[in-house]
């Protein structure tokens, strides 16, 4: 059967009257499914980015099914449907437990950005059925591949991390990529089939930038004219030339292109977090993206963990004062998991400095902030440094200390590297 005659066999009930309300004001709908297709680096397919990726909670495999199949398949009806009925689905607890602690969740960033999209809600079956409605919004992890390998990382997101995650025990010596598609040639020639309605990409990793199939897809863009999609990258940011690629010219074509860079600290401990990092070629990196492409939003998306806590307030005053971002451009985000790396581990002592440290900063910003600057950004910076706090101090988590402990010192011995000597702020803790 094919997709024209596959359509007319669904049977849809009355169109559905929606307003605004269930994507602004409701606490459990989220429009994801009827616009986003997120493929994983293993090739199932979740909700979103934020949701687990394992194949039982997937809503298909990219590996075995087309995107088609995925996109009006069972699995995704169920859930649009249990989205209609306003039921919580267990795979969204992560945006509920954002919402219910007063962050930010990617459920509501996404309802607000694609609050355009509403009719395609009014023209579900109650079942979740869609009428060729394809997705506009792509999540694509084409595969682990990446040129770093960061303390809070591992295999399963990083190639680079194969060998050390084998002399650790993790992993026996299988091959150290994980692909999302057996053929990515198949996936490629899919998504270049839904040009048409095409809106966004969101590429990460692994690392995108040093991604060959990342390539393929700006020069399909460009080949087919469809420059107007809005870029979004999640990037350690560490090569602006890939091969025979260079990013500048064929950024250059794309008039709508946000960077969230990847950098936990700056310097030695940029480099020491996030190994592999050449920190004054990050520093270059930012240069040259301002002077060759300043239309390109540039902004810096730290992970929050107990390694770089206290470090941060004056990573981020760095950068403002090195004009490299304006004060709102510098938004933090919680590591949850793995768990001896959440900030709940360390002990109250530095928790407390940290409450200094982070009340002082906030009052920094506020100073810093520009009459022209950009408001909503600015307000989701200041809740976002609140919310650490908040996090930080609503649970103890003191007893996986020796875990972090204990990982740090094996990666210490495994890599000739001294956590303490790095980071002396948390000098009592390793030392």
């Amino acid at each position: 059967m094919n997709l024209s005659d596959f359509f007319r066999t669904l049977s849809f009930s009355k169109p559905l009257r929606v307003d605004e309300k269930l994507l602004t004001e409701n606490k459990t709908f989220c429009i994801m499914p009827w616009v986003h297709l997120h493929v994983t680096q293993n090739g199932t397919v979740a909700p979103c980015c934020q949701a687990p990726c394992d194949a039982k909670n997937s809503f298909g495999d990219i590996k075995e099914q087309s995107i088609d199949e995925i996109w009006y398949g069972k699995e995704m009806n169920a859930f649009r449907s249990k989205m209609l009925k306003g039921e919580k689905d267990s795979r969204c607890l992560r945006c509920y437990e954002k919402e219910d602690s007063n962050w930010i969740s990617l459920r509501k960033i996404t309802n607000e950005k694609y609050l355009h999209h509403l009719q395609r809600i009014e023209q579900t079956s109650k079942r979740g059925e869609l009428a060729n409605m394809p997705p506009v919004y792509f999540d694509l992890r084409f595969s682990n591949v990446c040129n770093f390998k960061c303390r809070i990382c591992g295999p399963w997101s990083s190639s680079k991390w194969h060998k050390d995650a084998v002399e650790l025990g993790m992993k026996n010596e299988s091959d150290p990529s994980i692909t999302s598609a057996a053929d990515s040639s198949i996936l490629l020639n899919e998504l270049e089939a839904h040009l048409d309605e095409l809106e966004e990409i969101y590429f990460a990793g692994g690392e995108p930038l040093v991604m060959n199939d990342h390539y393929h897809v700006l020069e399909m863009l460009i080949k087919h004219n469809k420059t107007d999609v809005k870029l979004f990258y999640n990037t350690n940011f560490s090569v602006l030339n890939y091969k025979d690629y260079d990013l500048m010219k064929l950024w250059g074509n794309f008039p709508n292109i946000n960077i969230a860079a990847s950098l936990d600290a700056s310097g030695e401990r940029g480099e020491f977090l996030r190994k592999e990092q050449n920190w004054a070629q990050t520093v270059e990196n930012r240069k040259r993206i301002a002077d060759e492409l300043p239309h390109v939003n540039f902004m810096i998306s730290p992970t929050v963990y107990a390694l770089n806590l206290l470090h941060l307030p004056d990573f981020h005053k760095e950068w403002v004062d090195a004009g490299f971002i304006e004060v709102e451009d510098f938004i933090p985000t919680m590591l949850i998991q793995p768990e001896a790396y959440n900030i709940r581990v360390l002990p109250f002592a530095i928790k407390e400095k940290a409450r200094e440290l982070y009340e002082n900063h906030l009052d920094w910003m506020k100073a810093q902030f520009k009459t022209n600057g950009d408001v909503e950004k600015m307000n989701h910076a200041v809740q976002q440094f609140k919310n650490v706090l908040v996090h930080l101090f609503d649970a103890d988590h003191n007893h996986l200390l020796p875990e972090l402990k204990k990982k740090s010192a094996e990666l210490d011995a495994l890599r000739g590297e001294s956590l303490s000597t790095v980071f002396p702020e948390l000098s009592t803790l390793f030392s």
